[in-house]
């Protein structure tokens, strides 16, 4: 049923699916790399889940960003830990802007995303190694989400793109597109 809506029109479906859970599927080319992104939006909680499995340089990683909270917890299953940090603003609106693209973007008739019609953006954090134990500022969503994984959280500090760089002894693979 969601996907006869979905091909009526964008405008007319998003005030009709604002209480429901959304789930794409996408098909990514990244290089000789092809793989499935899944993506889920909760558009009630303001809520978007996405799983991209391992590829060329980039570690499998599974997000989860709440926009109520403003954070987002990325967790790698390759290191066993979990990541927070806030949510960039500039690449990440709400649930409902997301979940608004990827509408758009089935009504066109597309689920693939390629290298050639994306822009990478690199950007670069740093965790100091003390564990996050405080979490009450997670909220439920974010606290159920890091602790189903039973690896350790740790806070993401970003890293000035006008920093200069003198040892980079571990890459941890994770990129986004814009």
């Amino acid at each position: 049923m969601f996907q006869i809506m979905v091909t009526i029109s964008s405008v007319l479906i998003l005030p009709l699916v604002m209480a429901y859970d959304m789930k794409f599927g996408y098909q990514i080319s990244e290089g000789k790399a092809r793989f499935f992104e899944d993506i889920e939006t909760n558009l009630g909680k303001n809520i978007v889940k996405i799983h991209t499995p391992a590829h060329n340089d980039v570690m499998e990683s599974y997000l989860m960003q709440d926009f109520q909270k403003n954070k987002q917890i990325t967790c790698l299953p390759s290191l066993n830990q979990c990541r927070v940090r806030e949510i960039d603003r500039e690449t990440g609106v709400d649930a409902g802007k997301i979940a608004e693209a990827f509408v758009h973007s089935w009504n066109k008739g597309s689920n693939s995303i390629s290298k050639s019609k994306s822009k990478e953006v690199t950007e670069l954090y740093y965790i100091d190694g003390d564990e996050v134990t405080d979490t009450v500022s997670l909220g439920e969503d974010l606290r159920q989400f890091y602790i189903g994984f039973g690896y350790q959280l740790y806070q993401e500090k970003k890293i000035p793109h006008d920093a200069e760089m003198l040892n980079m002894t571990v890459y941890t693979g994770i990129s986004y597109r814009k």
